[in-house]
Parts: C-alpha cells; sequence; structure tokens
C-alpha cells in the first residue's frame, strides 16, 4: 500500500518509520505476518533501499519488528508488561486493561488441599490448614503468556467455586472485593529465571527445559493478613518485568 511521505523538514529515514509504525498500529501489517521486502518498500515508498533498512532496523530495536535469519522481517508480538517493585497489589485483569489488552484465562485446576510447608510459611499459617488451589493459564488478546496457580486460605474464601472461574473474563480480584470484602494493599515480591516442566512448556507453546521467568508473589490485604501466595511461569518471548526505574528481560 503505497503511502507519500511529504513533511520536508523531517529525514527521509524518520518518515518511513513513522509510516510503517502507522501501518502496524492500523493493522494493516498484523502481529506474525511478514512486511514486504526493502526492495519492495522503497518501491512503494519512493525512497532508497538504504532509507527503508535504516528505517526497518529502528523498529527492530524498539521491539515493533523481528527478523527471522533470512526468512523476512515480521511484526513482532507485543510484549505484556508486568509491573514489579510496586507496593500496590493489582491484578491481570486490570494491568492488561491499562495496557489496551483484553485479559483471558482458562481454568486448569481447582481443588481443596491442606498447606504445605512452604505455602503455610508464605501465608502464614500453620501447615495443614486448608487451602484452595487454582491454576490458570492466562491470556492477552487470545494468546497465552502465563501460567499462575494461586493458594488461598479457604476460610477467607468460604464459598468460592470452580464455577466462579470457569469463564474466561473471570477476575478473581474483583470477586475478593466484591463478595469477601478484601481489599489488596500491596505485595511481597520475587522474580528469578527457572526452566519450563513438559506441562508449562506445552500450555506455553516452548520446549520442555526452555527458560521461563518465574514470578511468586505474596499478596497482603488492607490488614496486612496474607490472602494469596502466587506463582506465576511467564513466557520471556511474550513477557517484560519493569520497574520504577528499569525494565528488565
Amino acid at each position: 500500500m503505497a503511502r507519500k511521505l511529504i513533511r520536508a523538514n523531517t529525514p527521509l529515514y524518520l518518515q518511513v518509520e513513522s509510516t510503517l509504525k502507522e501501518m502496524i498500529e492500523e493493522s494493516v501489517y498484523s502481529t506474525g505476518e511478514q512486511i514486504p521486502s526493502e526492495r519492495e518498500l522503497s518501491e512503494q515508498l519512493g525512497v532508497s533501499r538504504m532509507t527503508v533498512r535504516k528505517a526497518v532496523e529502528n523498529l527492530t530495536r524498539h521491539g515493533f519488528l523481528e527478523r527471522r535469519s533470512t526468512n523476512g522481517t515480521y511484526v513482532r508480538q507485543p510484549k505484556v508488561r508486568r509491573h514489579v517493585g510496586k507496593d500496590v497489589a493489582v491484578g491481570l485483569t486490570q494491568l492488561l486493561a491499562e495496557e489496551g489488552s483484553v485479559a483471558g484465562s482458562k481454568l486448569l485446576r481447582f481443588e481443596e488441599m491442606r498447606a504445605p510447608l512452604k505455602v503455610a510459611e508464605k501465608l502464614n499459617i500453620h501447615v495443614g490448614e486448608r487451602l484452595i488451589m487454582l491454576q490458570r493459564l492466562r491470556t492477552s488478546n487470545g494468546q497465552p503468556f502465563c501460567v499462575e496457580t494461586s493458594f488461598l486460605p479457604r476460610d477467607i474464601v468460604p464459598d468460592l467455586s470452580r464455577a466462579d472461574l470457569e469463564t474466561s473474563a473471570a477476575s478473581l480480584y474483583s470477586i475478593l472485593l466484591g463478595r469477601y470484602k478484601i481489599r489488596l494493599s500491596h505485595n511481597n515480591e520475587t522474580l528469578k529465571l527457572s526452566y519450563a516442566t513438559s506441562e508449562e512448556a506445552y500450555l506455553l507453546s516452548l520446549k520442555e527445559g526452555d527458560p521461563v521467568l518465574l514470578l511468586r508473589v505474596v499478596v497482603l490485604d488492607e490488614n496486612d493478613r496474607a490472602v494469596e501466595y502466587l506463582k506465576s511461569v511467564n513466557n520471556p518471548d511474550l513477557v517484560m518485568f519493569s520497574s520504577a526505574s528499569t525494565l528488565a528481560f
């Protein structure tokens, strides 16, 4: 699709970069789609191949495009940006909405169990106390990007059931607030490199043993009571963790 470059005071390569970015944002070139070759783009836009190459290199560096060896250049799958090091507990449904994406989830497991030592320590409860364990595959715009396993003391969610979380749009944190009047306040978090199990690899379109980003979170309410212990396994190709001052991975 030909577009005119007419901003005389702007370098041509920046005009090409801006035009290609607009075409990506307008879905002229969709996520995962190969863009035209440098030769084709230079003919469409009326500029040299060198100018196109510089613009494409900039868009690749900024994460809009990706080169696949000798197979060409493709529109990159946008990364989910997750925040760490913040004092506010924010659920993925709200986070993705703020990023302009549609959150979804698939409930994989929902069961009652007795608290093992490690989980009991995280939730500040006794070993053997009753827990709800739920595991969900989380998606952004239909793309799976993490597997999350949550542990909650049964006594704070006495009638929580599988049916509450079976719809794709179900929000655990909305249920905690709306039904149980639990106001989440802040998190204690750790983030480390781990490796995908066979099940995680299957769910996240990875290979068993591939690197993953493992986020562990203890979520506390406004009374400093531990409400949830969360283990989140993230596909590093699709997720970016950021803090107030640093972007990582």
